[in-house]
């Protein structure tokens, strides 16, 4: 696919990173369509997923979460990218990626730097963001000392693309790097190879297998935040545990393969907490006749090599308890 580049223009500016041949993208990798990269840059993570519901920051981090989102679903593409000139810095990328997209009409939702975002110079926001876990933090680490970020949020002017960039200093780069996160809006495909289980087809699974995978509880992306579209399965869970009053069940959280291992074994059990919480609190199952646990990524149904099988290894089991 070819390259668009923003240009470090102004005199107050470098511009002798153009002088120099960007080195190649990851293999795979490719700029969205409508924000093109800063000059001298090179795509070092890449990761698309077909849709998702994304929340992007439009304000600080307050020391309790994130002041303010903005959320939109559909295609997400998640990239980061780091220079071949090492003097060219956050400041200098924001400015670009300001003007740049600005000229195409897009609405800058929040910009700020620094303290402005957080305490720690900015870090407690790039650590509660949301939005780096899966990109920056596995190729750029924010960095520890000499800390400098740039954030900008924005949204096209038909409010179909919505964005949040980052530049920053990051450990073991040399120079600035960028991390983003873009969604663009498009309707769900509604066509789907399964349907919904009923509590009988829960009870023959647990039976024959000792174990069923629930398709349907669905989570906000890099969240254990609980969908509304998961109430019919959730309230299917239920009317199975209430038919029948001696089964216990071992409610298991699985993720993809995309992030660190650490971070998907602590999400796949915040999510299967989110589960146990909900039917306890919802629908009114006892707590001890459940239990939470997080496989990560450690048990594939299929390849994580595309997005399809991305999507059916994001799931939750439940596995039948001896009482």
């Amino acid at each position: 696919m070819r390259k668009k580049r923003l240009t470090l223009a102004s005199t107050a500016l470098l511009t002798t990173s153009f002088l120099v041949v960007a080195q190649a993208d990851i293999d795979g990798a490719y700029d969205h369509a409508e924000i093109p990269r800063v000059a001298g840059s090179s795509i070092v993570h890449f990761d698309r997923s077909e849709y998702d519901r994304v929340s992007i920051p439009t304000g600080p981090y307050d020391g309790d979460g994130i002041e303010s989102m903005e959320s939109l679903e559909g295609e997400v593409l998640s990239l980061s990218y780091t220079f071949d000139n090492p003097n060219i810095t956050p400041l200098q990328v924001k400015r670009n990626y300001r003007q740049a997209l600005e000229e195409r009409g897009f609405e800058v939702l929040y910009a700020a730097s620094n303290d402005e975002l957080s305490g720690g110079t900015g870090r407690l926001f790039f650590n509660n963001a949301g939005l780096f876990e899966r990109g920056a933090r596995s190729c750029c680490h924010f960095a520890s000392g000499n800390r400098d970020i740039r954030y900008l949020a924005v949204r096209s002017a038909d409010g179909t693309v919505l964005a949040g960039i980052a530049a920053f200093n990051a450990r073991r780069v040399d120079g600035a790097a960028v991390s983003m996160t873009v969604v663009t809006a498009e309707e769900m495909e509604t066509a789907m190879d399964h349907r919904p289980l009923t509590a009988d087809e829960m009870a023959s699974g647990l039976m024959e297998d000792g174990r069923v995978a629930v398709q349907d509880i669905l989570f906000e992306h890099d969240s254990a935040e609980i969908l509304p579209d998961s109430a019919d399965a959730l309230a299917t869970i239920s009317d199975l545990m209430q038919e029948r009053a001696d089964l216990h069940l071992l409610v298991v959280g699985h993720t993809d393969n995309t992030g660190s291992y650490d971070y998907n074994v602590q999400l796949s059990m915040a999510r299967a907490t989110s589960v146990m919480d909900h039917l306890t609190n919802q629908h009114g199952i006892s707590g001890d006749r459940l239990q939470a646990a997080g496989a990560g990524m450690m048990a594939p149904i299929t390849t994580n090599l595309t997005e399809e099988g991305r999507s059916r290894n994001r799931r939750v089991e439940l596995v039948q308890m001896a009482q």
